[in-house]
């Protein structure tokens, strides 16, 4: 806990970046499995993890995936 108000307390933004870096690892994997699960169709791999084609196609290209 910080010692003084305003004061960020170092652990605390330590373990949010892992957690941004778990959550990335997470999703990549989400998209991987539904893609698996839908037979490369992004159309419904999208819809099936609530996001537009066009979400799915820039988070294909962002991680490097297929």
């Amino acid at each position: 806990m910080p010692s003084r108000p305003g004061e960020v307390d170092q652990d605390i933004e330590h373990t949010e970046v892992e957690e941004s870096l778990s959550l990335e690892e997470k999703e990549k994997e989400l998209i991987n499995k539904a893609l698996a699960k839908h037979r490369n169709r992004r159309k419904t791999a999208a819809a099936e993890l609530g996001i537009s084609e066009r979400t799915l196609y820039r988070k294909i290209k962002e991680y490097g995936l297929q």
